[in-house]
């Protein structure tokens, strides 16, 4: 049986990056739908984000300020948020964005809520435009445990063979003619990526089930009340990198499906977050997050859905 997304909620997760957030609420702010209830969780910035913030929300009954004392990382800051919607406001239906979207489209909540989804659906997502006009959705992933292995055995230090060494001499005394071919490629690049945007909703199917090897981006995406049937929040043992492979090994474990809707659309600046989190920082520990993120992964391919349920408590 089929049902409309009806109430709903939106989650905004910010971490030092003040900036981006605002924007994105403004943009949510100016949406045809006014009645939907917001919640900015601070991920414990430790700048001016959360008096920035509380001065932008004023007084507004829809907007809500959530602060954690530390950095929870993207699962558990979210939950904060889930938390405060399912059990605060009863809300069952939730979108999750990150801080660097801009809703351009000022009917997105509208067209989204008037969606019809199966009972099986757990997630729904939309076009999301990045950089050089890229669609990000749908991502796609082997989900294999072959493919994760690769992945940890990728992260490992390794000392860069002969030939690398001479690769990157060779890059290096080459540097300054490749930036002219760099910029002139660029160019042609926005030209084509332009001419897709302009035909990028036009040419796929209105709807799509996700197949397996197809998951969802999760700079943004709907979490149902089917999902919230299954598991109370985000799978809580990740930081920053994984999110949406362990979202999709869940899926497939409770038999829940991912809806495309690609004639939706949502504008995605990307990563600035993610760069002043690590600003000054070692980028071995942008690779060790990763690496614990797989490790994470490659367990979770072998656990039973009622073991992975009870690490939720």
């Amino acid at each position: 049986m089929n049902c409309l997304i009806k109430k709903m909620g939106i989650i905004l997760l910010n971490y030092l990056n003040y900036e981006d957030t605002i924007e994105c609420l403004n943009s949510l702010k100016a949406q045809t739908v006014k009645n939907i209830s917001i919640v900015i969780v601070d991920n414990g910035s430790n700048n001016s984000s959360v008096r920035k913030i509380k001065k932008e929300i004023g007084n507004s009954d829809n907007i809500f300020l959530i602060q954690s004392d530390k950095n929870l990382g993207f699962a558990r800051g979210n939950n904060l948020g889930i938390n405060f919607l399912k059990n605060k406001l009863y809300i069952d239906n939730i979108l999750l964005c990150n801080n660097d979207l801009v809703f351009s489209d000022s009917t997105f909540l509208d067209k989204l809520q008037r969606q019809s989804i199966a009972a099986d659906v757990g997630a729904v997502g939309t076009s999301i435009i990045g950089k050089l006009f890229k669609n990000q959705n749908p991502a796609f992933w082997d989900f294999s445990k072959k493919s994760i292995i690769s992945e940890i055995q990728s992260l490992e230090p390794q000392e860069p063979s002969f030939k690398q060494k001479v690769k990157n001499e060779l890059l290096k005394s080459s540097f300054f003619f490749s930036l002219k071919n760099l910029k002139i490629k660029y160019q042609e690049n926005l030209l084509i990526k332009k001419n897709e945007k302009d035909n990028l909703l036009t040419s796929r199917e209105s709807k799509q089930i996700l197949s397996k090897k197809n998951l969802l981006h999760g700079s943004a995406i709907l979490l149902t009340s089917n999902y919230f049937r299954v598991f109370p929040y985000l799978y809580p043992k990740t930081f920053l990198y994984g999110e949406e492979m362990v979202l999709k090994i869940l899926f497939e474990k409770a038999k829940l499906k991912m809806l495309f809707i690609p004639d939706i659309s949502i504008d995605h600046k990307e990563d600035k977050s993610s760069d002043l989190s690590f600003e000054g920082k070692n980028e071995e520990l942008g690779h060790l997050y990763r690496k614990q993120s797989d490790e994470l992964i490659l367990e979770l391919f072998d656990k039973e859905l009622k073991d992975i349920q009870a690490e939720f408590y």
